[in-house]
């Protein structure tokens, strides 16, 4: 109720937008039974709730990030930062303050009641499309209140007065909440998507949150594995969504002397066309920015790639392909989303490398130095080995990795496996997808969101490539195949001439055998699936959810989660394992 009546004193609804949404207009403000009744109205709210969702980024990196096996708080990290890493938030930690998700949840909340959908403009309801996204504004807020705190009060209607903020609001849960959230956005699917060009500098369509991303998110999390692929999928094919070729880290040759080092920039560049969905910052100085690099890119960094993380990442296989033959010339050692060495020992940083800042010699997340904007006029005293002042513009939040992984994901647990793993391996496309040695032609049983055969998506590679080599496709032998869990029964086989007997084997028809065996290579390939979405999309707040969301696949969450983050902590493994084994410990309360 705390945080109810802070957003209850913030309802000014819309105003204080920072300068990224500076408008003109007075409608930025609305008082207390105003309506929304034009198209600008829409517009301007839109804007100004997503200047409070900035205000989100840094707590959405940090918790999903903190919570999961990829990152680490260091020594010199603030203490609040540390209890976040350590499982052990105390009651005077800064970030058990939820009051800005509750006052982007009551904005949206008030824009939702005053807004008339009603107004036809030519045959279009122009203010549709605005209120379909403040209810995607809306999902995405709850729904990571409810990753930090494992549940929300649950709050529809806008608090605009002390009786109001003094009513009782319902408590809901994770699962609860999802189906809520499916709920409220399902209807919404297919309303043509906000562009209001370029304000800032940065493309407005990549502000917005895609309706199906969250549906699939919310169906995935619930198991609803057909509903959640439906959705990605029809996302990827209403956007034209691909996994392209020129995102790739690799090796110019079998020397490993040069290299190609583009894949960094599907991240870190406005440009990039994987970028769905970021939260967009001003390109002020004195605006407010999240504190990413002060964080990480520092004499005392407060956070770090965890080690165990970097040396899965060294061990990691990479396919050099050969330049004349669709086979595999040499197998080196890590993943270049990492970092790459170089066979003079030289190491390049993709996403987290070795570094110098000040005194401070080690390993640092590079990913989100890379997506710095500076300032060289002036300095920043939190972070002097610095020169200028360096600040996050653009944090993403959805890129095209993310929906094509999710889709793997979903789709391996509907039980097509090998349909799965091509996400990984080859791309979805026709040429791969209709070829017998690398998809099992049983999986393809006529779903929509199995059909990858458009032109469209010819150019689709997998994501493995992006990192492990362009060769990892052409590897059938050595270790990236699924194994053949295949269960088999000994048959006896008479000879017609001789009537000699034989004992044979061949492959099981027992039912629960050949369940036994599709359900071995479901966990095989969604181990692969957690590899990739390590590699592909660490530090960027999504670690936590996927931990959860897979170890709910697998029926206890919390004993998988726990035993994948017990491995970054180098010291009392058991016991935080033991202790995460809880799943009070793993939220904020």
């Amino acid at each position: 109720m705390k945080a109810v009546l802070a957003a209850c004193a913030c309802i000014g609804a819309f105003s204080a937008c920072s300068d990224m949404f500076e408008t003109d207009s007075s409608s930025v403000v609305f008082e207390d039974g105003n309506d929304l009744q034009s198209p600008n109205d829409s517009l301007y709210s839109v804007m100004g709730i997503l200047s409070k969702v900035q205000r989100l980024g840094d707590r959405y990196v940090l918790f999903g990030e903190l919570r999961g096996d990829l990152m680490k708080a260091t020594h010199d990290a603030d203490v609040s930062i540390q209890q976040i890493s350590d499982f052990n938030v105390g009651p005077d930690n800064v970030y058990r303050s939820f009051n800005d998700y509750y006052d982007v949840i009551n904005n949206c909340n008030y824009a939702i009641q005053r807004m008339d959908t009603s107004i036809v403009f030519y045959e279009d309801k122009v203010m549709l499309p605005e209120f379909a996204q403040i209810k995607a504004i809306r999902a995405w807020t709850y729904w990571q209140l409810a990753l930090a705190k494992g549940e929300v009060n649950y709050i529809e209607e806008p608090v605009v007065s002390l009786e109001a903020a003094m009513k009782s609001y319902p408590v809901v849960g994770i699962e609860r909440l999802a189906e809520l959230l499916i709920e409220d956005l399902r209807p919404y699917t297919g309303i043509r998507e906000l562009n209001y060009g370029a304000v800032n500098g940065l493309e407005t369509t990549r502000m917005f949150f895609p309706i199906d991303m969250l549906l699939g998110d919310f169906y995935l999390f619930l198991n609803r594995y057909a509903d959640a692929a439906q959705c990605y999928y029809r996302m990827i094919d209403k956007r034209n969504i691909t996994m392209a070729s020129n995102y790739t880290n690799r090796w110019n040759g079998v020397l490993r002397n040069s290299l190609v080092f583009d894949w960094l920039s599907s991240y870190t560049s406005s440009a990039s066309t994987e970028m769905l969905t970021m939260l967009a910052y001003s390109d002020k100085p004195k605006d407010y920015h999240p504190q990413l690099i002060r964080l990480s890119y520092n004499e005392k960094p407060s956070i770090v790639p965890a080690v165990s993380f970097v040396n899965d990442m060294s061990r990691s296989t990479y396919f050099y392909p050969s330049q004349s033959n669709p086979v595999v010339d040499r197998y080196f050692m890590g993943d270049l989303r990492g970092q790459a060495e170089m066979a003079s020992g030289r190491i390049e940083a993709a996403a987290y490398g070795p570094s110098r800042v000040g005194d401070y010699n080690g390993t640092l997340i590079y990913k989100f130095w890379g997506m710095r904007e500076s300032n060289n006029g002036v300095s920043d005293p939190e972070n002097d080995k610095l020169s200028g002042l360096n600040y996050v513009r653009r944090l993403p939040v959805y890129r095209a990795s993310h929906a094509y992984l999710r889709l793997a994901e979903a789709i391996n647990r509907y039980g097509k496996p090998s349909m799965a793993f091509a996400v990984l391996k080859y791309g979805l496309k026709r040429v791969d997808i209709e070829n017998p040695d690398k998809v099992t032609q049983g999986e393809r049983t006529g779903e929509i969101f199995l059909d990858f055969t458009a032109g469209k998506f010819d150019g689709n590679v997998g994501t493995a490539t992006r990192g492990r080599g362009m060769g990892i496709s052409y590897d059938n032998e050595r270790q990236y195949v699924i194994p053949d869990y295949t269960r088999y029964e000994e048959k006896i086989v008479t000879d017609e001439g001789t009537g000699d007997e034989t004992v044979i084997e061949v492959p099981t028809t027992d039912p629960a055998e050949m369940a036994e065996a599709l359900a071995d290579s479901i966990l095989f390939v969604e181990d692969r699936i957690m590899e990739e979405m390590a590699a592909e999309t660490c530090f960027e707040g999504n670690r936590f959810f996927d931990l959860m969301r897979v170890g709910r696949h697998r029926g206890n969450w919390c004993d998988y989660a726990a035993g994948m983050v017990a491995e970054r902590f180098e010291q009392n493994k058991d016991a935080i394992k033991a202790k995460l084994k809880d799943e009070k410990q793993w939220f904020l309360k």
